[in-house]
């Protein structure tokens, strides 16, 4: 069966598996193809987090189905996906606020850059909060220009 695994940045790999597939087997075949070390993989289908120990088939996973993989908080992406991939590690995530920090600091002083920046990642984290699995995927579609 064909399973499609995807990384909430849109990066994503499909893959030909036996329904007795395990999870951690598919975790391993992610890892090749999307530089996730297993470790820092949590696969979840239909809102449900699959264990290592389970088998597709047990998991309810179905042919065409997809499978959110999530990277566990304060684990990076290594390497480079595939062609036009575009994922973000926490490193990248600290440089945007830098460059944000840097570029305002021309424009503004010190204290209303802080308030700016500091305001904006309240924002931000106040829409990633609001999310679900499905806004997240549309807005990494598009490109994170429409929410």
């Amino acid at each position: 069966m064909k399973v499609t695994v995807k990384i909430l940045q849109g990066s994503e790999c499909t893959l030909n598996v036996p329904e007795t597939t395990k999870v951690f087997e598919v975790k391993s075949s992610a890892e090749k193809m999307l530089s996730v070390s297993p470790s820092s993989q949590r696969l979840v289908y239909k809102g449900k987090t699959l264990s290592d120990d389970m088998t597709l088939k047990e998991a309810g996973v179905s042919d065409g189905g997809k499978i959110h993989l999530m990277v566990k908080k304060g684990e990076a992406v290594h390497g480079t996906g595939g062609a036009g991939s575009s994922k973000s590690t926490p490193q990248q995530q600290f440089d945007f606020f830098l460059q944000l920090d840097t570029f305002l600091s021309k424009h503004l002083t010190q204290e209303q850059t802080s308030l700016v920046v500091g305001e904006f990642k309240k924002n931000c984290q106040l829409m990633v909060d609001s999310m679900n699995f499905d806004d997240i995927e549309r807005f990494a579609a598009s490109n994170c220009t429409e929410f």
